[in-house]
């Protein structure tokens, strides 16, 4: 078998051989990213303690516990209608592609799928534990749904009772109308999530309070709208704001800002997850259990260490083969 495979490396043509060495280099460096990347986030999960609500700490934490929905209006998926904490949809159509034969008869040459809508729901949520509610932010998160169906269907938004994600899935095959393919993940309500992010904590005495920063902020908030600016603190209506002016102007940034930080600070405190500053650091949000993820994680690391170098060793094999003859 292997003198064969040697054989047919031998006689293979000169572009074949390079497609082949070429896709075997961009193997080899899906396989290295996959290393770097997978085995990083199985040691960031696995090192990172859970932390409670209550008492995590500020900056990159792992928490655990329910969803649950904010007050206010609800989250409904798109396609089946169901209220959710968060869900991602896609809707395809079949586009088909004919030959003319020499008859001018009609063959199928080519059938493939193309997005007509899609779309990903930015709504926060609740996750509660024991100790107290934190918000979530998913924008930018890596997430494992709890649900993910695809059926088909005839027409673009066809989507009822009888045909969501929750019914019997439809088969493109068994029905010649299908020309329409639904896709829907969602995290439902009260399902138990494992996040990993930035925890920052609004409000209450542990906010840290940048005072001038946020001046400067209102101040340049302020200068985007010169006219409201001008209505306000041009006593000699000149059409400018001259130093004495200006005076003003800041006097009256710093008292509303003092204003807002003694409202923040009476407050309740308000705990938030989100994605992390830093991008080496991942931002995940997942219904599967912690261990599971780090199963996952390990799997894929594993994964792509053997594809590295099996990749690589095809790659030097069949480039010493050609080369020795």
């Amino acid at each position: 078998m292997l003198e064969f495979i040697k054989y047919q490396i031998i006689n293979a043509s000169q572009a074949s051989i390079v497609f082949f060495l070429v896709f075997m280099i961009l193997l080899c460096a899906a396989g290295l990213y996959g290393i770097f990347r997978f085995f990083h986030r199985y040691r960031m999960i696995a090192d990172t303690p859970t932390s409670k609500i209550r008492s995590a700490h500020q900056g990159f934490v792992e928490l655990e516990g329910q969803g649950r929905l904010m007050q206010g209006e609800p989250v409904i998926s798109p396609l089946s209608k169901k209220k959710c904490l968060w869900y991602r949809f896609k809707i395809e159509k079949r586009v088909k592609e004919y030959d003319i034969g020499p008859r001018n008869n009609f063959s199928l040459s080519n059938s493939n799928w193309e997005t007509v809508n899609s779309g990903v729901s930015d709504n926060l949520f609740l996750l509660l534990d024991e100790t107290g509610a934190c918000v979530v932010d998913p924008e930018g998160a890596s997430i494992t749904p709890s649900f993910s169906k695809t059926w088909y269907g005839s027409q673009a938004f066809e989507v009822t009772d009888s045909t969501s994600a929750d019914g019997v899935l439809v088969m493109a095959s068994s029905a010649v109308n299908n020309r329409y393919r639904y896709t829907e993940q969602r995290i439902d309500i009260d399902d138990y999530l494992y996040i990993l992010g930035r925890f920052k904590s609004l409000g209450g005495r542990r906010e840290a309070v940048d005072k001038s920063g946020e001046v400067r902020d209102l101040l340049a908030k302020w200068k985007k709208m010169p006219q409201l600016l001008l209505a306000r603190f041009d006593e000699n209506d000149d059409g400018e704001i001259d130093i004495r002016e200006w005076q003003k102007v800041m006097a009256a940034a710093e008292q509303k800002v003092e204003k807002n930080l003694t409202e923040r600070l009476v407050n309740q405190e308000i705990h938030t997850i989100s994605k992390p500053v830093d991008s080496r650091r991942p931002f995940i949000i997942s219904v599967q259990d912690q261990d599971d993820i780090i199963q996952k994680y390990r799997h894929f690391s594993i994964g792509s260490l053997i594809g590295f170098f099996l990749s690589g060793t095809l790659f030097f094999w069949v480039l010493g083969i050609r080369l020795a003859n």
